[in-house]
């Protein structure tokens, strides 16, 4: 009998965290599953912690030769039996309840395919991350950084099929994933709840947001949100959304990318909700930029900025006296 969820756990030169991250899958409330545990050639002594369990739910994997992230991630996909697929890292933590909160939401809430839920950074450095769970905003933050937490996701296996990693977006994977799975019509919601314990240490591989990788994978949203978009175009919105330092340039972008999706007669976006998102956007960044000093037309901001920032001035003024 097939396991309702199906655990890829991509394992890499994570040894010294492997077994606190294992306990916490098998400690889950929830007992129906499967932890694919994707080997891809982990130059540590990954083999020897995992040869210390004997719990029939793990299920091993190691390749002859090092594929990469979305390659390893694609074995485990078509090795998944499960009815979801839930993504964990090697070098994290689940909090007990995680699984079998996200099986009874998607089980719920069957109009919806993919469920994140919160996380909290701990060791390097700590602070807690929380998506915004609205559908209509997951598609509009996605024109400006990857709208879900990849690493607490878990997803309908049969929502996804035929959408699968690619390894040269890589580390930007999940962002290229995400977008496509958004253009295709796979509805995506984030939940507030700590669930997930996201591990920061010394050597720990970061990436900048603005990588090349990403850019593309951005380009292609862009693209497939905004049909027939000359090429040009599409690239000059990209580096304006994404490289937000010229507010006038942004301003501009926005009504340009509002204007646009509502001449469509299909659009991607339902143009109420972008036209109301992408306001929100540009206040809240002419806001924080003149809360940091900068100039900014004033009325394009709400009247409680307009009042917060009065306020702060005031405050200011005060204190340099």
């Amino acid at each position: 009998m097939s396991p309702r969820v199906s655990i890829l756990f991509p394992v890499y030169n994570t040894a010294p965290f492997l077994k606190e991250a294992v306990d916490s899958m098998l400690s889950q409330t929830f007992s129906d599953f499967e932890l694919i545990v994707l080997n891809d050639c982990s130059p540590d002594n990954a083999e020897e912690v995992m040869d210390t369990y004997k719990d029939l739910r793990i299920v091993r994997y190691r390749g002859e030769t090092n594929v990469g992230l979305g390659n390893v991630l694609n074995v485990g996909i078509s090795m998944a039996r499960g009815e979801y697929i839930a993504r964990m890292d090697s070098d994290d933590i689940s909090l007990p309840q995680r699984l079998q909160f996200q099986v009874d939401y998607l089980d719920s809430h069957p109009e919806f395919d993919l469920v994140s839920v919160g996380m909290r950074e701990f060791g390097k450095r700590e602070r807690d991350h929380y998506y915004d769970n609205d559908t209509e905003q997951i598609k509009f933050n996605a024109l400006l950084y990857s709208p879900v937490l990849h690493a607490s996701s878990m997803w309908r296996k049969k929502s996804f099929e035929g959408l699968l990693y690619d390894q040269t977006f890589v580390p930007s994977e999940d962002y290229d994933l995400w977008t496509r799975a958004l253009v295709k019509g796979v509805r995506m919601r984030n939940l507030p709840e700590i669930l997930y314990l996201y591990r920061r240490f010394e050597g720990q591989a970061t990436y900048k947001i603005t990588s090349a990788k990403w850019a593309v994978a951005n380009e292609l949203y862009i693209q497939a949100a905004f049909p027939d978009l000359g090429q040009d175009q599409v690239k000059v919105w990209s580096n304006s959304v994404c490289r937000t330092r010229d507010l006038s340039r942004l301003k501009v972008t926005l009504k340009e990318m509002v204007h646009y999706n509502n001449s469509l007669q299909a659009p991607f976006f339902e143009p109420k909700q972008f036209a109301y998102h992408a306001r929100r956007f540009y206040q809240a960044l002419l806001f924080k930029r003149m809360m940091q000093g900068e100039n900014g037309p004033v009325r394009d901001l709400r009247l409680q900025q307009i009042v917060k920032l009065y306020r702060h001035k005031l405050s200011h003024s005060r204190h340099v006296k």
